[in-house]
């Protein structure tokens, strides 16, 4: 994942070449390539006509087999009053041919919008090979963007699918760079093997495993919704959230280092519905966040929500992870 600086004209060449790198790397032909390149450069285009400047983050994206090319574009500007009336091919406030919403909800397999008058917009696009988006169980949005002037991230998150939900994990090795990256990807692999354990259980293998390196904060959740329950066991400085409707239910994480000193693993349930949208985040971003603040934004894709409270949340000081994930209800 890449998050790129598009505050200026002369930057917008560089995100689409960017862009084109990793469309050749996710396997996609010179035509796909190139329509993932055009969406980068309107979303460029626009952050830089109409935001004031802002934010590109390009990442790869993964569903089964298939490899697909997620875009999000971020800025805190002027906002847009009628998002319908700008997705008209021909409409323009910038003195442009007004074609670049329109082009980029035609090229993308799924494109999303969520502005809001004096703060901001956040555009979403995602691309897959020959124009076909696969099916999944779950919709998922995920940003993980390392600390500014590092190359490795010590935030990581991973998942498998469940009967009836998923079993997902956050982690934030200790500190940032290299060492950093190394236990959250140490993390990662032991819940990998222990997959099929209880939150609790794939913990415990983790900080056994983990005594090693410098150690990480982590969150294990399991979510059902056949069977309207999630299961979580923390440690550390992760932040999750089950949000459905105007509710939200902050999951609590016991103080510790996952890998070295840590109290008794303890795992909490809570009820959640169909609906719900599970949300989670390092200390990357600060957890004052409230999503009655943004209205309408639990209609928007998960990658919108992940989009918005990155924008609004990053402390810009540390590696950064946010994840919202829910059902399809296709």
């Amino acid at each position: 994942m890449q998050s790129l600086a598009v505050t200026e004209s002369s930057e917008i060449a560089q995100a689409r070449r960017t862009v084109a790198s990793l469309a050749g790397r996710q396997g996609f032909n010179e035509e796909d390539a190139g329509r993932a390149a055009l969406v980068a450069t309107e979303i460029s285009s626009n952050l830089v006509k109409h935001g004031g400047g802002g934010e590109l983050i390009a990442q790869p994206l993964e569903r089964g087999d298939v490899r697909g090319v997620g875009l999000i574009g971020l800025d805190k500007g002027q906002g847009i009053a009628d998002v319908a009336k700008c997705l008209r091919d021909g409409f323009s406030t910038g003195g442009s041919p007004g074609t670049g919403l329109g082009a980029i909800s035609r090229m993308s397999q799924l494109f999303d919008i969520y502005s809001q008058p004096g703060h901001g917009t956040v555009v979403v696009a995602q691309l897959w090979p020959d124009g076909r988006a696969p099916r999944a169980p779950l919709e998922i949005g995920a940003i993980v963007v390392p600390k500014p002037g590092e190359v490795e991230c010590g935030d990581s998150w991973c998942y498998v699918e469940r009967s009836g939900g998923a079993l997902v994990m956050g982690v934030d090795g200790l500190g940032h760079g290299l060492g950093a990256s190394q236990a959250a990807s140490l993390a990662c692999e032991v819940f990998m093997t222990e997959k099929t354990r209880a939150p609790g259980a794939v913990l415990e293998r983790i900080h056994t495993n983990l005594r090693t390196t410098r150690g990480a904060a982590a969150m294990v959740m399991e979510i059902d919704w056949d069977r309207g329950q999630l299961l979580a066991a923390g440690i550390g400085n992760l932040v999750a959230a089950v949000v459905d409707g105007t509710a939200t239910k902050r999951i609590p994480s016991y103080n510790g280092i996952v890998g070295h000193a840590t109290p008794r693993i303890r795992e909490l349930s809570y009820p959640v519905t169909p609906a719900a949208t599970l949300v989670f985040h390092s200390d990357g971003l600060t957890a004052a966040w409230q999503l009655d603040r943004y209205p309408g934004l639990l209609q928007h894709s998960c990658a919108a929500i992940a989009g918005v409270l990155y924008r609004d949340c990053k402390r810009g000081r540390d590696d950064s992870l946010v994840v919202a994930l829910r059902r399809t209800t296709s």
